[in-house]
């Protein structure tokens, strides 16, 4: 028997030369070997007579290989030999291969794998030996197939696997001594055998769920105890509860979603443990009111507080916005221009701004700091907090949950403040997915509207800034094509209500002329804006009130939330049109179901269903994502993981997985996330 941690060399069929290939490739154990997946299974399952064969079938045969003979073509060796069964014969064929003849001289039968030719000629067939009791490694079952380790022939790599597999024995304590019912789980030994040598095609899926709830429970104890780690972290500052007329002279009354978000976030604050809490609500729902609120409350304790937006739009909206709700506050706006010029002095300054603002926060050491839309830092930019004189208290603003954080909420690295309903007189933005026939009509109606709703404004996204000569890329709607064929359209208005003033807005345009653009936006002299997804979180327009998405099956469905959250924050009905030109029915489906949907927490999960936790938003998320056998749109067994990590965490504290070592060695935590 082998256990996890029985070092190769003492593994039957391992000499010293093929000890030291598997170690230069990293391979030193039977853990390590075994941890070497499948990357698919060949079915070889089907058995058939030599009779019965049928050109393109992939089948084993039992029979004798008679002829057995090496000869030359060129310089090229060619094997050859004929099987024999009680129906008939077949030609066997191999290039290159000259020791596979050695074999056949031996009288015995054999199990011969593979694809009848036009020919009559089983080109580069399996061939095993028969076994009376079946266990075949190679032939007559679903065969693994490993990614290439070099210099170790396939046939070889799955024989000692058969025989590690066969063998290994986990006595370690694992979930099957938990305390909790995992009879319809096989063991941990018995899954890594299924996984490598099935017995069927639910074995290989039923071992996969039973190491990705192992990997699960495992990355759920260390996200609990990344948690208690943080509690472990320098003091925070305990900020004193206010009084209850907290809102006195704000000109509106918060909801009680925001009543209810505001309580949760100063009662943490109020302990010496840095918070670490996020706050979820959707576009418009009042999130930067409440952050603004929290925010006054530190600096009334002669401490800073900063506010990190992922745009320098969003930084000056938040400036403006915020001064005018709390004039009484300082409020500071740092750029990447500013930063490095801004005095940091004694006076409570609230210090708005984007990441620049982090090379800075040694020298402002913040009591309070406020990530808005979290999923567009690195998680180095979140990180890059250490070290400080003492910890903050940490605030993490998102429109939508994009799939990480509905993770980290699972896996409750923080703590989740809901504001769950809109101001008072919202109204849910009409959504509709126009056909392609009706595009221009659309246009039009979009002028009229403006004309009949006025002050009121449209904004057009489209996925890219310039048309992409790439072919795949070639239908994607470009800001600047789109901008002129709009100017062209309502060039000659038919009607006096369907001139309209247009204008551009993307990334590659200068700061200055960014912002000669958004001044002009705001003083309503552009009625339409045509622009890319630097808006999503971005303009903050009172009068918009429809919003064009072209080509918008480029989008995920939390980054059309998004975006259509900008429109109608003023209470004015608004209107949300999506264009695509695509006809495939799963992009119809999909953009119909979201013209259906306002609920941006359902729109998250079904992001997280259809593509994943990965790189939704265009950058990789470093740790969680970086699963080896576990998937997160299971939702069903990570909800079943976590409740056994809360059985553990009260019955076995000290828990660790046989496997540990492998689910760490795919994540980052050489520091611990400020806002994860």
């Amino acid at each position: 028997m082998y256990r996890l941690s029985t070092p190769l060399e003492r593994v039957k069929g391992i000499g010293e030369a093929l000890n030291a290939k598997f170690t230069e490739y990293g391979i030193k154990n039977v853990k390590d070997l075994l941890l070497h997946t499948p990357l698919r299974y060949e079915d070889r399952s089907a058995r058939t007579q030599i009779a019965d064969l049928k050109p393109g079938e992939l089948v084993t045969l039992t029979g004798k290989i008679i002829k057995p003979h090496n000869f030359y073509r060129g310089r090229r060796s060619i094997q050859s030999a004929t099987l024999v069964d009680e129906s008939g014969k077949v030609k066997l064929m191999w290039f290159n291969n000259p020791h596979v003849i050695d074999r056949f001289t031996v009288a015995a039968d054999f199990l011969v794998s593979g694809k009848l030719g036009d020919r009559g000629t089983i080109v580069q067939p399996t061939v095993e030996s028969f076994k009376q009791d079946g266990n075949t490694i190679h032939t007559g079952r679903l065969v693994p197939v490993y990614s290439a380790i070099p210099d170790i022939p396939a046939g070889t790599l799955r024989k000692i696997l058969k025989e590690v597999a066969d063998h290994v024995t986990i006595d370690e304590d694992s979930l099957a001594n938990s305390g909790v019912d995992l009879s319809h789980f096989s063991s941990l030994e018995e899954s890594l055998r299924q996984l490598h040598f099935p017995e069927s095609e639910t074995k290989i899926t039923t071992s996969r769920e039973r190491l990705a709830l192992e990997e699960l429970v495992q990355l759920i104890l260390h996200s609990l105890a990344l948690k208690e780690q943080w509690r472990s972290l320098n003091k925070a500052v305990a900020v004193p509860l206010p009084p209850k007329n907290l809102t006195t002279g704000l000109p509106f009354e918060l909801t009680g979603a925001q009543q209810r978000s505001l309580g949760e976030i100063l009662a943490d604050m109020n302990k010496t443990v840095p918070m670490n809490r996020l706050l979820l609500g959707d576009v418009g729902s009042g999130k930067t009111a409440v952050a603004g609120l929290a925010s006054r409350e530190v600096l009334k304790q002669n401490l800073h507080a900063c506010l990190v937006t992922p745009t320098q739009i969003l930084a000056e909206q938040h400036a403006k916005s915020l001064q005018l709700l709390f004039p009484e506050l300082k409020i500071e706006l740092m750029t990447a221009q500013t930063a490095k010029k801004v005095v940091i002095s004694n006076t409570p300054t609230l210090f708005i701004g984007t990441h620049a603002i982090l090379s800075r926060l040694s020298d402002i050491e913040p009591g309070l700091l406020i990530y808005d839309e979290q999923h567009r830092f690195g998680v180095q930019q979140r990180s890059a907090t250490f070290p400080l004189k003492r910890q903050p208290h940490l605030l993490t603003l998102t429109a939508t949950p994009i799939p990480r954080t509905l993770l980290l909420t699972i896996f409750s690295h923080l703590s989740l403040s809901v504001i769950d309903e809109l101001p008072p007189g919202r109204k849910p933005v009409k959504s509709w997915l126009v056909p392609n026939k009706k595009r221009v009509e659309a246009y039009h109606w979009i002028a009229k509207e403006l004309h009949q709703h006025k002050p009121a404004q449209a904004l057009v996204i489209c996925p890219f800034i310039d048309t992409s000569k790439a072919a795949a890329f070639e239908n994607v709607a470009a800001a600047k094509t789109l901008y002129d064929e709009l100017r062209k359209l309502y060039a000659k208005p038919k009607q006096k209500d369907q001139k309209v003033t247009l204008a551009l807005l993307h990334g590659r345009m200068s700061k200055k002329e960014q912002q000669a653009v958004t001044t002009e936006l705001f003083a309503q002299q552009i009625d339409i804006l045509v622009t890319t997804p630097i808006v999503e979180v971005g303009l903050d327009l009172p009068a918009a009130d429809i919003i064009v998405i072209e080509t918008a099956e480029r989008f995920g469905l939390a980054s059309l939330h998004q975006l259509r959250g900008r429109v109608g924050r003023a209470g004015q009905q608004a209107y949300c049109l999506l264009f695509t030109p695509s006809t495939a029915e799963n992009v119809t489906e999909r953009l119909t179901k979201f013209c259906e949907t306002t609920n941006g927490l359902e729109l998250a999960e079904q992001d997280l269903q259809r593509r994943g936790a990965g790189d939704i938003f265009g950058t990789q998320q470093h740790g969680l994502d970086q699963l080896v056998f576990a998937n997160w749109t299971n939702l069903e067994l990570v909800t079943q993981a976590k409740r056994l990590a809360d059985h553990l965490i009260q019955t076995k504290p000290s828990w660790q997985s046989p496997l540990a070592e492998l689910f760490s060695a795919h994540r980052n935590d050489e520091q611990i996330p400020l806002a994860n």
